[in-house]
């Protein structure tokens, strides 16, 4: 790494952080560049990272009289264009316009032209979601003590060394995720101080590098004098990558211990991307910061506009393609793009104001063209050219006919004997991922260098890490661990992962039948797809103010994408696991942990199975959350049904596939998509239909609320009403749809199974509004619909198996 990049990005990460000491009860009245200097000189006394945090300011900068290389003019300029504006404005001095109290703001308040006024409490990250809310009469001033008291903590065990740059992000991430950039009250403080910092890091760094790579080392001249001419300058390069064949590498699978398989599968990919970036990074010397954003098989990264750093990005990517190939065959590719820009274009202060959106644009171009021109000729060749087992053995989970071993489940390829015998070890909370040169202990998997060299992957206990750091060191290239921060580990990066999984007594990932055996009434489990609607438009064009009096397009900026898109990223990788681990919805099933496995969360979608009734409980959950979470700006639509243990995880995937298209699909009075189509496809007239697809209110307050609650009152108390009665309303419901003579049939069913004279007065009653509110819904054709629904449900809910085959 080259010394100034690691020195720019720490003191980028560390500029701000005497805002801390300004706005806490220990009131700094100085500056907070000033403050901020004496407060990390406790931990450093290294004068290239100190003049950063001392001057970063217009006016402190010009009259400083540093040397014309100094570090300081790098974070200068990185600091405007993150705010995309030259601040003359100091925080801490006594500045008129500032609040010391004002609170961070929802990065979700302008999104998709809302205008909300939502704000964050000031905390740390932590397993419960702080949801932003209106908040009257708080004074943040000892949770930023409580801050400040942590960050000090954290950096103890922080050296100000390149291996610790990563454990310096995560400490801030940790603690100003939900503290305001800016109090200054003309802005919008929409910014948290972690993703401003952040950002000015990843700036910095690719500019130290595009000047090193130019000979440019009058930092004065390049980037204080001549600063509006650096602003046109197209000194960035932003690249992205996507995974391609994500459900044939998870799904493609026997279904005898699949669950394993999945879980480990899934986990796999998001390390293998992990993993791609930190070598690109490395490769082009750079730290994390640089990363935007990864999740869901995808990741941007910003890059330096060098031949350097866009060559090494396009090896990496073609090196991990090839080795990809060898071990996996044509199962993954990853497609890539990059597109230059400028400081102005990632400010939207060009004279075409669709700049911005079009660098994202042109980059889901060039990865489609990859996608669609992904082998050369000797790659065909090669993919062509496998090795055949001598006695026509395959492995019988993923079909390979080599590196085969023989098992207790039978003949195995050695990955796929790995992906089973590391999943135990996945689930542990206290379990670290450690990448090295060679295998150094316990079951391994491929990951590869962006020169194409093998490396491995081993998940271990923290101990187990902590021996082999003290011995063979030279051995380990990276340390991941999960959801939490270890500071204390050089090399180590921390990485959100929805980790929730159910065990059983052994210590193990519940089975698929464990987990129907845990359902309540038919044994099934569920599947759960979902993902958030219309988040490509989000990104390209969610903070355009279509109404806005002038200059629509003032907040698209780089620092909102890489907010918005963190934020997603913790919703569905961390306070996921909260979500599970302490359901709330319980007309299904009880409140509390839940009974599933989290086969995949990315950044914007998810993979749930588990006991059918409590995924289902679970949807709710989580849809209520993201609603509160994201103010209503963004919704979630998903596919839900239920299978038997031992049914093809293939089909599992599709058919759930099938029903989650159907709900992006769905058109109701509240617009389209924002829905979830559950129970399967029926064949309707000759086609394959999804008949129990809502939007999400109609299904919680009327399928659910309203008709499964009215069964409720009297199926659950009355001994008289079994689910043969259910079953014969259900038929004529769905008769009624085609001849409603069936609608007077069910009116002659209802009056025949009134109660009788000797019933006490509260049955007949809740009978008799039973009784007249189903005979009503069934006139409706959307209400007979919901109540269809619900009576599935319910019978599922209340049914022994004997019961599921005599009625299948």
């Amino acid at each position: 790494m080259h010394d100034k990049v690691k020195n720019v990005v720490i003191g980028g990460l560390l500029h701000d952080v005497g805002k801390v000491l300004h706005r806490g009860t220990r009131i700094d009245g100085r500056a907070h560049s000033h403050s901020g200097r004496e407060w990390i000189r406790e931990y450093t006394d290294d004068n290239r990272i100190l003049d950063c945090i001392a001057y970063h300011h217009h006016q402190e900068i010009e009259g400083a009289g540093l040397e014309r290389n100094n570090l300081a003019y790098v974070v200068y300029i990185a600091d405007n264009i993150a705010a995309g504006v030259d601040r003359r404005e100091i925080e801490g001095e006594g500045s008129r316009g500032f609040d010391r109290n004002r609170h961070q703001e929802s990065i979700y308040n302008l999104l998709n032209n809302s205008n909300a006024k939502a704000v964050y409490k000031i905390a740390a990250i932590s397993k419960k979601i702080n949801y932003p809310q209106d908040i009257a009469g708080y004074n943040p001033e000892s949770d930023y003590n409580d801050i400040y008291f942590g960050i000090s903590e954290g950096l103890r065990g922080i050296n100000f060394q390149g291996e610790y740059v990563n454990s310096l992000l995560e400490l801030l991430e940790a603690y100003l995720s939900y503290i305001p950039s800016s109090t200054y009250q003309r802005e919008v403080s929409d910014i948290s101080l972690f993703d401003h910092s952040k950002i000015i890091a990843a700036l910095a760094s690719s500019i130290v590098l595009y000047l090193i790579a130019h000979n440019r080392n009058d930092y004065n001249l390049e980037l204080f004098r001549n600063r509006h001419s650096f602003y046109k300058e197209k000194a960035f390069c932003l690249f992205s990558c996507d995974i391609s064949g994500v459900q044939q590498f998870i799904y493609t699978i026997s279904s005898k211990g699949a669950l394993k398989g999945l879980r480990s599968r899934s986990f796999y990919l998001e390390l293998l991307l992990e993993n791609l970036v930190d070598e690109i990074l490395s490769a082009s010397s750079l730290y994390r910061s640089n990363l935007l954003y990864t999740g869901g098989g995808h990741a941007y990264i910003l890059l330096p506009n060098t031949y350097e750093a866009i060559q090494k990005a396009g090896e990496a990517v073609k090196n991990t393609n090839n080795r990809l190939m060898e071990v996996f065959g044509a199962r993954l590719f990853i497609a890539y793009g990059l597109q230059e820009c400028s400081a102005n274009e990632l400010m939207s202060k060009t004279d075409n104001p669709e700049d911005y959106s079009n660098i994202f644009r042109s980059l889901a171009a060039q990865v489609s063209m990859r996608k669609l021109q992904r082998y050369s000729a000797a790659d065909l060749r090669q993919l062509n050219h496998s090795d055949t087992d001598r006695e026509g053995r395959e492995c019988r989970v993923c079909g390979v006919s080599s590196g085969l071993e023989e098992r207790q489940e039978g003949t195995i390829c050695h990955n796929c004997a790995a992906f089973t015998d590391i999943s135990p070890i996945l689930i542990k909370p206290d379990s670290v991922f450690v990448v090295s040169r060679e295998e150094i202990k316990g079951t391994s998997l491929p990951l590869f260098s962006a020169q194409g060299e093998d490396l491995k992957f081993s998940a271990l206990k923290v101990e187990e890490v902590k021996e082999i750091l003290k011995k063979d060191n030279d051995k380990v290239l990276r340390i991941y661990s999960k959801n939490t921060y270890r500071t204390g580990f050089s090399l180590a990066t921390k990485l959100w992962l929805g980790d929730y999984a159910l065990s059983n007594q052994d210590g193990d990932i519940k089975t698929f039948a464990e987990l129907a055996e845990s359902s309540r009434g038919i044994g099934r489990i569920g599947v759960l797809r979902a993902d958030v609607d219309n988040m490509g438009a989000a990104f390209v064009s969610g903070f355009v103010r279509e109404n806005a009096a002038e200059n629509k397009y003032r907040y698209i900026t780089l620092s909102r994408t890489a907010t918005l898109s963190r934020s997603l990223s913790i919703f569905f990788k961390y306070y996921l696991n909260e979500l599970l681990a302490n359901g709330e919805f319980n007309l299904l099933a009880p409140a509390g942990q839940r009974n599933i496995v989290v086969v995949y969360a990315g950044g914007d979608d998810l993979f749930l199975v588990g006991a059918w009734n409590e995924v289902l409980c679970a949807a709710i959950d989580i849809r209520r959350a993201f609603s509160s979470y994201t103010g209503n700006t963004l919704t979630i639509s998903a596919g839900f049904a239920l299978f038997e243990p031992g049914y093809p995880i293939a089909r599992m995937a599709a058919e759930t596939a099938e029903l989650e298209n159907s709900a992006k699909h769905n058109q109701h009075q509240g617009g389209t998509k924002n829905s979830i189509s559950l129970l399967g496809m029926e064949v309707i007239d000759g086609k394959l239909q999804a008949q129990h697809t809502y939007d999400w209110d109609s299904f919680e307050n009327k399928v659910l609320g309203e008709k499964y609650a009215i069964l409720m009152s009297i199926f659950s108390k009355a001994e008289d009403y079994g689910n043969s009665f259910l079953y014969n309303i259900l038929d004529l419901l769905r008769q009624a749809e085609s001849d409603s003579i069936n609608i007077a049939r069910l009116a002659y069913l209802l009056a025949r199974r009134e109660p009788g004279k000797n019933t006490a007065d509260e049955t007949k009653k809740s009978y008799s509004i039973f009784a007249q509110n189903v005979y009503q819904w069934a006139l409706n054709p959307e209400d007979r619909r919901q109540l269809i629904t619900a009576i599935i449900i319910y019978t599922y809910n209340n049914r022994d198996e004997k019961e599921v085959r005599r009625n299948e």
